[in-house]
């Protein structure tokens, strides 16, 4: 059996259980995570669930519109010859691709991805007046229809400015774990499998597969990974702090350089590299323009009396010679 053959197999086994009688929504939440865990999941479903669709219609209407066909009784010597037998196989593949591919094409998934470069920002409207900020090397993928809006952080940083809608919650998924609202403002940020929450306004839930779900309101962030959510307070001037990447800049808070750099190395391809300890130790204050690490690395040497050198993509920082 091929890798189509398995993924057509299970998508088959989903769509038999979601028409049984006992669906539950843990397994609703299980088959939203298989289908977004490959594309190719999604396209069998969407396969197999139209041709299903496409047949209880065709029923239906033959039953509210004529009788039944009389389906002519093929004699059992000609069905036993192997020239009948191979037309009837080819004339049930026509059938079959016609519905399949048909109705496929009839049903194809309103999902849009957006991407950002290096050092880029970008403002993206949805269809149902939300609207997102994209940072720097962000990638998403966005699903607002009439029945769910849905949006996968598959990479970077954003800012979510949500309109309400009770009846369609919007869900933010990053990787194992989601983001549920119905109105507010907040930015999520992710790194692996790592996820930064940090609420504006309204209230979001973070949950995942194993760590307790929690509600987060106004100046609440989290980190939350697979397995374990912290949440604490922020002061409002904290969370400005922390969105200040939707004007261009960093704001430092006496932060070491070390971890300056890796938030300027973000916006950037040319990286800062601090190349001795006592250089990392060394704490920033300040708002700087996130995309003008030269700027940055200039204002170390006037101040710090740090030594600055270029070495190809690299703006290597080091504790001035004894």
């Amino acid at each position: 059996m091929t890798a189509n053959d398995v993924i057509e197999s299970q998508a088959a086994d989903w769509l038999a259980r979601r028409d049984g009688d006992r669906w539950t929504p843990e397994q609703q939440q299980a088959l939203d995570d298989w289908l977004a865990a490959s594309t190719l999941h999604r396209v069998a479903y969407l396969r197999l669930d139209s041709a299903w669709q496409r047949a209880d219609r065709l029923r239906a209407l033959q039953a509210a519109e004529r009788p039944q066909p009389v389906v002519p009784r093929v004699p059992a010597a000609l069905l036993a010859r192997p020239w009948m037998r191979r037309s009837l196989g080819g004339l049930a593949l026509a059938l079959m691709a016609w519905v399949l591919v048909g109705d496929f094409n009839l049903a194809k998934p309103d999902t849009e991805r957006h991407a950002t470069a290096v050092g880029k920002r970008e403002a993206v409207a949805l269809a149902d007046g939300s609207r997102l900020t994209l940072n720097t090397a962000t990638q998403v993928r966005t699903a607002v229809t009439t029945q769910e809006r849905k949006v996968w952080l598959d990479q970077g940083e954003a800012f979510f400015d949500i309109a309400h809608d009770a009846s369609r919650p919007f869900v933010v998924i990053v990787g194992t774990q989601r983001v549920t609202v119905l109105g507010t403002k907040f930015s999520l940020r992710r790194d692996g499998e790592r996820l930064q929450v940090a609420v504006l306004e309204g209230r979001v839930k973070v949950q995942s597969d194993s760590a307790e779900a929690a509600v987060l309101t106004r100046d609440d962030a989290a980190v939350a990974d697979a397995r374990n959510l912290l949440v604490t307070k922020k002061t409002p001037q904290q969370l400005q702090a922390s969105l200040s990447w939707l004007q261009g800049k960093l704001i430092f808070d006496q932060i070491s350089l070390a971890e300056a750099a890796q938030q300027f190395n973000r916006y950037s391809h040319r990286q800062l590299v601090i190349a001795d300890p006592a250089a990392a130790q060394i704490r920033i204050g300040g708002s700087f323009d996130a995309g003008n690490v030269e700027a940055f690395a200039r204002l170390l040497h006037v101040g710090f009396g740090l030594e600055v050198q270029q070495q190809g993509d690299e703006i290597r920082i080091s504790s001035p010679a004894s």
